[in-house]
């Protein structure tokens, strides 16, 4: 069993902060995109929503259409609005339909959101002028809020490292060893790149969940220009001595990794987070090495997608 290896190799516990409970089920503690993967519930004065949060870590794709979507609204709203207090409130529309007054209106209430104020539409009365002025103040505060969120989201450093899909458990030199492999999708430099890795399982005999920190062949390198395979020796000390897959699958085994790396761009540090399964490990296999291809003006290139590569042995 692994909890009698690690006694008799006498490891101390890791705390990771997910405390000591086995579950019936089995879990998760990272998603593959590196978020934990917990959600908190309770009353609503008890769980807070961090607006600002969630908008600076969205994908763009999501932001862009949220911010898309609110645009649209908030002019039909106000357009709505408008057309309810009545056309005569309005100088400049002509004697169409009620369709193309709408539609008047709609551009009208984007050009007084955005303070254009083109001029073609103008209020005349006070109840007009007092939503029109109303609806230039909250544009003023909107696109305030707009411009900020997109300067958090652009000066927010990020490690925006790739793993390979697979962690792999393989021959390493007289052993085996449990690899995987990263890479940077960035352009930019990653430098004082360190990894631990961690390794969480529940114990059917003490009937709680443990985490420990296993020992890396090399714990952190100083740049990360290329590939950098992580391996954790499967030796006589390794917790994972002598253990089978079927073992591995049975105590819910998560491999915990955790990356620290200063960002050459913000010179701040930055994290990465990621974990494999037991269904994500693959037995018996090796990576294929990453081709290098040296350029005419004396750059190397990599593909990321390379990066993925095995071969069963």
């Amino acid at each position: 069993m692994i909890k009698e290896g690690l006694n008799n190799k006498k490891k101390e516990d890791a705390e990771l902060g997910f405390g000591k409970k086995s579950y019936q089920e089995s879990v998760r503690f990272f998603n593959r995109d590196g978020s934990v993967n917990v959600r908190r519930q309770g009353a609503r004065n008890q769980i807070s929503f961090d607006v600002y949060h969630w908008l600076v870590s969205i994908a763009w794709t999501k932001f862009i259409a949220l911010v898309f979507v609110s645009y649209i609204v908030v002019n039909t709203l106000f357009a709505l609005i408008y057309f309810a207090l009545g056309t005569s409130k309005f100088g400049g529309l002509d004697s169409a339909g009620d369709s193309s007054h709408f539609t008047n209106l709609f551009f009208f209430s984007a050009q007084t959101l955005t303070t254009v104020g083109y001029g073609h539409v103008y209020p005349i009365h006070p109840s007009s002028n007092t939503v029109s002025a109303i609806e230039s103040m909250l544009g003023l505060m909107g696109f305030a809020l707009v411009t900020g969120l997109l300067y958090g989201r652009f000066s927010k450093p990020k490690a925006d490292i790739a793993y390979s899909n697979e962690a792999l458990i393989a021959p390493y030199k007289d052993v085996t060893g449990f690899m995987f492999r990263i890479a940077n999708r960035k352009q930019n430099e990653l430098i004082e790149v360190e990894c631990k890795l961690g390794v969480s399982y529940n114990d059917p005999l003490s009937g709680r969940r443990n985490f420990y920190f296993l020992e890396l062949e090399r714990e952190g390198i100083n740049f990360l220009p290329l590939t950098w395979t992580i391996v954790h020796p499967i030796d006589d000390k390794s917790p994972l001595f002598g253990l089978s897959e079927p073992e591995l699958t049975k105590g819910d085994v998560e491999f915990v990794i955790l990356v620290k790396a200063i960002n050459d761009t913000y010179f701040q540090s930055v994290y990465s987070r990621m974990s494999y399964k037991a269904g994500e490990l693959v037995w018996n296999a090796k990576f294929i090495p990453v081709p290098q291809e040296p350029r005419k003006n004396g750059r190397i290139s990599i593909n990321l997608k390379d990066l993925h590569a095995y071969q069963k042995l």
